[in-house]
């Protein structure tokens, strides 16, 4: 098939090895009378893709060299769309994030703790402290539990933790231990149903 009247003057070959191939493309232009070629390199092993894309490949770069605004053009057209694409992303992240807070918050809540295993699973999923974050009343963290002595649940067990303080009050983690934050009160434990 051509593109405007463009087809593929010889058959595409590769040149060179590794990072360092090209493809050298030649494509003419027979138009009655009027018949032109012109040969570029493309970068890559470009010998599987199909004559339509060759032909539009080696028409961009004569483009670009005739009319190199019409490349900036081009590429200001690549990074808006680019641009609209990371929107849509951060918006449907956002969503998802906001979700997710909501289901941590609804199984957090759960009437007499949630089972173990889904505690874990759970508790895998939400973030750390973060050194300098501003917490507030209900913000929720896992942490490895810093205490030794309950069996059913040993020291390092990764473990879902509630600020709980003052709606008006607000704290900010200077990378304090967790055992301190517990003893001020600052912090609360949210375990499980542990059978």
């Amino acid at each position: 098939m051509a593109i405007s009247n463009y087809e593929l003057a010889s058959k595409p070959y590769t040149r060179g090895l590794g990072d360092k191939t090209v493809t050298v493309v030649e494509v003419k232009l027979a138009d009655g009378s009027r018949y032109s070629t012109n040969m570029r390199e493309l970068a890559g092993d470009r010998t599987g893709d199909s004559d339509d894309v060759l032909i539009k490949a080696v028409l961009d770069i004569v483009k670009t060299e005739i009319d190199p605004s019409s490349a900036i053009v081009q590429a200001q057209e690549q990074l808006n769309k680019t641009k609209e694409d990371l929107t849509a992303n951060k918006e449907y992240l956002d969503s998802v994030s906001a979700i997710t807070e909501v289901l941590i918050a609804l199984a957090i809540a759960q009437n007499g703790g949630m089972p173990t295993y889904a505690y874990n699973k759970v508790a895998e999923f939400i973030k750390p402290l973060v050194k300098t974050n501003r917490y507030t009343n209900g913000d929720i963290v896992a942490m490895p539990y810093p205490h030794d002595g309950n069996p059913k649940w040993p020291q390092g067990t990764q473990t879902i933790f509630k600020f709980q303080m003052q709606a008006i009050e607000g704290y900010t983690y200077k990378d304090q231990s967790l055992s301190d934050m517990l003893q001020q009160g600052v912090l609360t434990v949210v375990m499980p149903r542990i059978d």
